[in-house]
């Protein structure tokens, strides 16, 4: 294939990586590797973000229940909803890290 020549203000000049005018074949697909891996990292780190986020929250509700204010009776009253809320925040925590476990060992 022959190489495309870019018109002035192209919307497709951030595809010639070595700015000489034209974009390449090899250009195309080095950038959306490119793409590929910003949205990789992007997922990683919401997911990263997700588990922090839930093993705060198991933290900050253990606290709470803990607390003086919170009486017995709502405690015991919520005991079976506080057993699925622990349950699902760790197994957010889980998917993540065996994920990232999963990932490092087949590279």
């Amino acid at each position: 294939m022959s190489p495309k020549k870019l018109q002035p203000q192209s919307k497709y000049e951030e595809f010639d990586l070595d700015q000489d005018g034209t974009v390449t074949d090899e250009e195309i697909a080095m950038h959306q590797e490119m793409v590929d891996q910003i949205v990789k990292e992007e997922k990683a780190d919401t997911q990263k973000r997700m588990a922090w986020v839930a093993m705060g929250s198991m933290v900050v509700f253990s606290i709470a229940l803990m607390l003086p204010i919170m009486p017995d009776s709502r405690v015991n009253a919520l005991s079976d909803l506080l057993g699925l809320f622990y349950i699902a925040q760790a197994s957010v925590c889980a998917a993540y890290f065996g994920a990232t476990a999963f990932t490092v060992t087949r590279k």
